[in-house]
């Protein structure tokens, strides 16, 4: 598969069902699709806030072929920029490996840059090694120098 007849565009209220859709598909492969409770209704709720949910969509033959979805917030400290924080990151199975993924991550930075983020940031699972590839393929560093640190409400 190539990339010929893929488009790279901003997500828009209407695609929340399609967002919503990938999401679902991601916490299945990421084995937790018991804990996806997201609707498209609160997709859209997130979408129009502010700082909010924004998302990349790639389409390919009309059909959507992946998705990123990310937010900003304000870098309070040392620099004052905004960070975009990459919270998903999608493309259908049967479309991998073609440079989607690719395409989606470049539009990501052009986004930041728009933003004036200083850096994007993800997480990503250890044991999703084609994840980690393509991350470094990307230009992402794996920081050992920060711990993750969760509260779950």
């Amino acid at each position: 598969m190539n990339t010929d007849n893929v488009i790279i565009r901003r997500a828009v209220i209407s695609d929340a069902p399609e967002i919503c859709r990938l999401i679902r598909s991601l916490a299945e492969f990421e084995r937790m699709g018991e804990k996806f409770r997201v609707s498209p209704e609160a997709i859209v709720r997130m979408m129009s806030d502010e700082n909010g949910l924004r998302g990349i969509i790639a389409e390919k033959d009309g059909r959507t072929a992946g998705i990123a979805a990310y937010t900003t917030y304000r870098l309070a400290g040392f620099s004052g920029r905004r960070v975009v924080y990459l919270e998903d990151i999608f493309i259908e199975e049967e479309m991998r490996g073609c440079g989607i993924g690719r395409m989606i991550f470049e539009e990501l930075k052009k986004a930041a840059r728009e933003l004036d983020a200083v850096k994007i940031e993800w997480k990503c699972l250890a044991w999703n090694e084609n994840a980690r590839r393509f991350y470094e393929k990307m230009g992402g560093i794996s920081d050992d120098e920060w711990l993750t640190y969760t509260a779950y409400l």
